[in-house]
């Protein structure tokens, strides 16, 4: 399931069908029954001039090889490539992904680039491929050019085949709807990719080369690739985003099982539900607190831990049971709020009310009126993170559709029907972000969550998505993390029940795709001034004891060769003083800093130092406030994390966790865990930002990656992001619109996914734990 409008709907009804394929401009791969390089008479037509199209010809040529050969300028890297037999023209192209490779990619690389810039103002790249499998394939097409690269996704169901496109130009890529994808804007018989990240404005007359690649797949995966091309997209549309919400906040133009299409239907579903609640549990080899009951037992401390059991990590419940974390985040209300476009002139009282976007405001159909029914969902939100206000009016269909199905007691409702279904799920947790009101249930246990707000120093990794890095060497941090854990701490109340606790999100720690990436936080923090920056201080601290002369430095780092003197622009760096000032690293000729030999170690140190100050200092003011309660990290997201950095948290906290958005634990990616030793969850994964073709195959992908976190000695739970579905118009701060949900934004299940979890959990401990007596 693709992350576009559409895919807020369940996939049952939306499954990839069969389109036709496009007019082409130029083909990359040939594979129409064309020569490489020659064009249909039909296909000269389409809105492009023939002047242009004959220059396609030539750009494109290096890598358009036809016949039975793998094209020149087609490399594959964990993919093998074959032709398959020719039924006329050339042969199609068999692509097998492997699964031993974590990111297996196939580039189409020119000799000397692209220029498509003279091929019209409302392009897209055009792919049409197969799936002979029994799984659907996600695939990711990034384009790049000189400076930047853009990446979108498809979704091919198994068994079948489409033409998907990728646009290029043109009017629908200036328009910002606030959410992450919108429904298709151009009237086209292909399929419109899912936008994922990078740039939306790429140099279309430097494009350098197009990457097809996969992430993370438990089985080899098969595509046939039967072309790729050029293509117009069609007559532009912007009507498609009018109207496009009902009264519910659903999706308008399809229908689906789950959809809801009167208060009465939303009533009789509770009814239902609540009748299915008084049947007998499933889950009868449950301890008080969701350990294991019918197994072994462990000393008992009242309070959850962690334990190593014949080469294995466990949790161990407060009273002495083996333990496993599953469950779902984000059991709150804060993320069901979608943007209306309104904004006030004075918002506390909701006066002077200005249409701050146009587009926001006529996607719905429906929105109450002021001081009407169900009116006591509007909230006003401050700031935005991303989409096309900064600031305005907010509303929450899902609380509105709580009102409609519970009555005026909805919230007091919604929490016992919450907490009814993860017993009938057989969860054994509430997850990240789970409300508060919800910690005292005395039926399912928790974990806490705490975000470090303050006016201490940051520090810059150069790609801070969500905002800069905490400086945890500044003094005002200490004072910071004290303020969050002690609000922690009395929501908690030393509950038994709480399993653990969370500190921050995917914070901006780097990666290790670029040296720029890797060591992104020390090269920024490096240009400033020890007397403004905590961490450069600290920094200069942690060298003078190493190298003791800032000439030992300048030999082992070649800084004379290397380094610039911010201050006085020299090349050299003369003193310690200088280096404190700021120092720069040199670009080598193909523009990326070198980072070789004792420069990488003592960077390498430096990063590790950083979170170890991190880690360290959250630790020791929460094991204060809360000692009976495991530190459960800062969920690392799996693009947005360093070997460096792991260990520094590891050395500190209970529990690692990580943000894993992928198929499951493949190809090796994870060796790292037997050399750190410390008991690991998964804080957030789902299947919506990582596709599926259908409700059915969602639960499918649930199981599946649940699997290979069971399995694994070093994991001890996995959670689920998320309990809610995003607003289908798009989350307020940042526009998310993932199909993600256990349950619809009106509170409907997903049967499929439902059964997928009720049968997992109920294998779940004799799966884990069944060795052990």
């Amino acid at each position: 399931m693709a992350i576009n409008l559409s895919s807020i709907l369940p996939h049952s009804q939306l499954l990839c069908s069969r389109v036709l394929g496009l007019c082409v401009a130029g083909v990359l791969l040939a594979a129409c029954g064309k020569p490489a390089g020659e064009l249909g008479g039909e296909s000269a037509g389409e809105g492009i001039e023939q002047s242009t199209i004959v220059a396609y010809k030539e750009t494109l040529q290096p890598i358009l090889i036809a016949g039975n050969g793998i094209p020149a300028g087609v490399e594959g890297y964990g993919v093998s490539l074959s032709r398959l037999p020719a039924e006329g023209g050339s042969a199609p192209l068999k692509a097998v992904f492997s699964k031993d490779t974590y990111e297996p990619r196939l580039d189409l690389v020119p000799e000397s680039g692209w220029d498509w810039s003279g091929a019209g103002d409302s392009i897209g790249l055009s792919l049409s491929v197969a799936n002979p499998s029994d799984h659907s394939v996600q695939l990711f097409v990034t384009v790049y050019d000189d400076k930047s690269f853009g990446t979108r996704s498809l979704n091919v169901p198994a068994g079948g085949a489409g033409t998907y496109y990728f646009d290029l130009n043109g009017p629908a890529l200036a328009l910002d709807a606030g959410m992450r994808d919108a429904p298709a804007l151009y009237q086209n018989a292909a399929t419109a990719m899912t936008w994922m990240w990078g740039s939306k404005s790429l140099d279309l007359s430097s494009i350098r080369r197009v990457e097809l690649n996969m992430r993370s797949i438990l089985s080899d995966r098969t595509l046939v690739l039967e072309d790729i091309a050029l293509a117009t997209n069609g007559e532009f549309q912007p009507q498609n985003l009018q109207g496009i919400f009902d009264q519910y906040g659903q999706y308008a133009p399809q229908d689906y099982p789950e959809k809801i299409h009167s208060d009465d239907a939303l009533r009789a579903s509770a009814q239902r539900e609540a009748e299915q609640f008084s049947a007998q549990s499933i889950f009868a080899d449950r301890s008080r607190f969701g350990g294991w009951a019918k197994g072994p037992q462990y000393e008992a401390t009242g309070y959850f831990r962690t334990q190593k059991i014949d080469g294995q990590w466990a949790l161990i419940d407060p009273e002495g049971y083996l333990f496993f974390a599953t469950g779902v985040d984000n059991m709150r209300m804060d993320n069901t709020v979608t943007m209306t476009g309104v904004d006030f002139a004075e918002p506390d009282i909701r006066k002077g009310p200005v249409v701050a976007s146009e587009l926001r405001k006529n996607l719905f159909q429906w929105l109450p009126e002021e001081q009407g029914a169900l009116s006591s969902h509007y909230v006003y939100r401050p700031v935005v993170h991303t989409g096309p206000v900064e600031k305005g009016e907010g509303f929450s269909f899902y609380r509105a559709n709580l009102e409609r199905k519970y009555g005026p007691d909805y919230l007091q409702r919604w929490r016992e029907v919450t907490i009814d279904r993860q017993l009938d799920w057989g969860f054994t947790t509430l997850g990240n972000w789970a409300d508060p009101s919800l910690y005292d249930n005395g039926k399912v246990a928790y974990v806490a969550n705490g975000w470090i707000r303050g006016d201490h120093k940051r520090v810059s990794s150069g790609d801070d998505y969500w905002g800069p890095l905490h400086d945890p060497f500044d003094p005002e941090f200490v004072r910071s993390v004290k303020r969050t854990v002690a609000q922690v701490a009395a929501e908690v109340q030393n509950d038994p029940w709480c399993m653990g606790v969370y500190i921050e999100n995917e914070l901006s720690w780097g990666n290790t795709k670029s040296d720029a990436g890797h060591f992104g936080l020390i090269i920024h923090t490096l240009t400033r001034d020890a007397v403004e920056s905590p961490a450069k201080a600290a920094f200069v601290e942690l060298l003078q004891d190493r190298y003791t002369s800032v000439e030992n430095l300048s030999r082992a780092w070649s800084l004379p060769l290397a380094a610039t003197d911010i201050s006085t622009g020299s090349s050299a760096v003369t003193s310690w003083e200088a280096f404190s000032r700021g120092f720069a690293l040199p670009a080598s000729a193909n523009g990326k800093p070198l980072i070789e030999g004792a420069l990488r170690e003592d960077f390498s140190l430096l990063l590790e130092s950083l979170s170890a100050q991190f880690f360290s200092v959250v630790q020791h003011e929460l094991a204060a406030v809360m000692p009976n309660h495991l530190f459960l990290g800062a969920r690392f997201a799996d693009w947005g994390m360093t070997p460096e950095v792991v260990r520094g948290a590891a050395a500190h906290v209970d529990v690692v966790s990580y943000n894993l958005y992928t198929e499951g634990l493949a190809a090796g990616n994870w060796d790292f865990l037997a050399e750190i030793d410390k008991p690991s969850i998964i804080g957030s994964f789902h299947a919506g930002l990582v596709s599926a073709e259908s409700q059915q195959e969602r639960g499918e992908m649930f199981r599946d990656y649940m699997h290979t976190i069971i399995d694994n000695p070093w994991f001890v739970g996995a959670q689920w992001f998320q309990y809610i579905d995003s607003p289908a118009s798009g989350r307020a701060w940042d526009g998310e619109n993932y199909n993600v949900g256990f349950v619809t934004v009106a509170d409907e299940p997903y049967g499929p996914l439902v059964a997928a979890a009720q049968a997992l959990n109920r294998e779940l401990y004799p799966r884990r734990y069944g060795q052990k007596k």
